[in-house]
């Protein structure tokens, strides 16, 4: 459910100019997941191997999570992401640096190219400002 959560929150926070910034995002137990990120609609699924398909905000998302990182694109925006096991998350969005941390109560800070991230996750709902 962890990288289920990690794959939801770096797929919304990949759009700009929000960020995951006022975002809200609900992941069912199937693996879907709907919710608005700033003012693009997430519509999103990913399987129980970690692989992301859907739309945000109009752009195509496809993305896989080996465990150990995600990697894929959102619209042309490539995504390439390493997870160390202790809730650090490192890589790039496009030409945007990623440097988070979530801890294991889900709530996730740090900095996604010049922007600040505050997002906690309970419930399967994360919740960003």
């Amino acid at each position: 459910m962890t990288r289920l959560l990690l794959a939801s929150l770096a797929l919304a926070i990949s759009i700009l100019p929000s960020y995951g910034q006022n975002s809200i995002l609900h992941t069912d137990r199937s693996g879907y997941t709907t919710g608005i990120d700033g003012s693009s609609t997430v519509n999103t699924y990913t399987d129980r191997y970690g692989n992301t398909t859907g739309w945000i905000g109009g752009k195509y998302t496809s993305t896989y999570s080996d465990g150990y990182g995600t990697r894929g694109t959102i619209g042309n925006k490539s995504i390439n992401t390493y997870q160390d096991g202790y809730g650090n998350t490192t890589g790039t969005i496009g030409r945007d640096r990623v440097n988070i941390h979530t801890d294991p109560s889900g709530h996730t800070i740090g900095i996604i190219g010049v922007r600040r991230l505050n997002c906690y996750t309970r419930s399967r709902t994360t919740t960003c400002y």
